[in-house]
């Protein structure tokens, strides 16, 4: 194995653990001596894209089996002819604006059809890690899916595999497929539900690496039409990824983030080509983007072994990435800053995102305001790069 892998582990912390966040550490308590900042509300123009919508939201538990493709054999679990993916749905619906979720409720139609969003979760994570963030875009008029990707949740026959990275962008695919064709399907609980011509994609940590895979590249889905990877590695994306036609781009990740560093964060923007946008959100650490009130150095110390490292390799072969490019002794370009709380760096992520999706899948074009220098002005835990191209 090149030398340079070994430098992965000290160095990174990388895809280490992007991030063995699991849900195994819900529940932790902070323990840096910092003490998370609370800052005020965004203004008061912009508060609805931080609260909820206006829509009730709906929700669903579907099993999807993908027939033509196949689980590889992990561990002790011997593979299968397909791919299982139990999937959660988040939509508009009838009912209390106020509840919580309500299961099964009756699609709203009077708004349909809506952008469809596939998320992504991170490697060891769950369907349902981050419903802060997939409910509140179904708030907002949005149909948002989110599956147990087979070998990288965090309950994977066999243990969580984090090569199998690479197959996940065909499974957005069959569940992109899948929820056009109910939408499509007479009587089904989400007929008509689905604008075809409005899909984007967004996950987190290892789910942003999903992402990128998904909407740039040979392993691209071309019916995507916006994508924001979250605290994602992006420096396990080739450049040449990057040559396939240009989407609008929101990249997002957070000062603070031990786990996975900025400058592979920043990686995808510094590739892609405009639409781009690059978000640092200042004082935010990994684990928070998820729904967990938890800092970074919970995970304790990661013990990263060969295996470990060749599953990485296998990634890059596949995506083209340069491993070097992941080890870098750079100082980071972005101000130390106090933990904000996770409430404080949720409601900023979904600020960006529901502005930047609302902006590229509804053709909002007063939500691009907060796409802008001008109002990250003023908010002072976020430092923006845009370069949005030619109107």
């Amino acid at each position: 194995m090149p030398g340079y892998l070994s430098k992965l582990v000290p160095k990174l912390l990388l895809t280490a653990a992007i991030a063995l966040f699991g849900l195994a550490i819900v529940g932790c308590s902070d323990n840096e001596s910092a003490s998370p900042t609370a800052t005020p509300t965004p203004p008061s123009a912009t508060q609805a894209l931080t609260e909820r919508g206006a829509f009730a939201v709906g929700v669903a538990t579907l099993t999807l089996v993908d027939e033509s493709r196949p689980t590889d054999a992990n561990g002790s679990y011997p593979g299968a002819a397909s791919r299982t993916l139990v999937t959660e749905v988040w939509y508009p619906a009838e009912g209390d604006t106020s509840a919580g979720e309500i299961r099964d409720a009756p699609l709203d139609r009077s708004g349909a059809p809506y952008p469809l969003i596939v998320f992504s979760h991170g490697y060891t994570g769950i369907r349902r890690q981050s419903t802060t963030y997939t409910a509140h875009l179904a708030s907002h008029g949005y149909v948002v899916v989110s599956a147990d990707y087979p070998l990288t949740n965090l309950s994977a026959p066999g243990g969580p595999r984090l090569s199998d990275v690479v197959n996940q962008p065909g499974d957005v695919s069959f569940l992109i497929d899948s929820f056009l064709g109910f939408s499509r399907q007479a009587d089904h609980q989400l007929e008509g539900a689905i604008d075809e011509e409005a899909i984007g994609l967004s996950g987190h940590s290892m789910g942003g690496l999903t992402t990128l895979l998904a909407a740039f590249g040979p392993l691209r889905d071309a019916r995507v039409k916006a994508a924001l990877p979250i605290a994602g590695p992006a420096c396990l994306v080739g450049a040449a990824a990057y040559d396939t036609p240009a989407l609008p781009l929101l990249v997002m990740g957070a000062s603070e983030d031990t786990i996975v560093p900025w400058h592979s964060v920043r990686a995808a923007y510094d590739m892609a080509q405009p639409p781009r946008y690059l978000l640092a959100i200042l004082g935010g650490n990994h684990l928070r983007f998820a729904d967990l009130d938890t800092v970074d150095s919970a995970l304790g110390t990661l013990e990263l072994g060969e295996g470990f490292l060749q599953e990485v390799s296998r990634v890059a072969d596949v995506t083209g990435a340069n491993l070097t490019s992941c080890v870098s002794n750079a100082a980071s370009d972005l101000p130390e800053a106090s933990l904000l709380s996770g409430d404080r760096q949720r409601e900023l992520m979904r600020l960006f995102a529901t502005a930047f999706f609302d902006r590229y899948l509804k053709g909002d074009e007063a939500a691009a305001s907060v796409l802008s220098p001008e109002f990250t002005a003023s908010v002072p835990e976020v430092r923006l790069e845009a370069e949005p191209g030619p109107d």
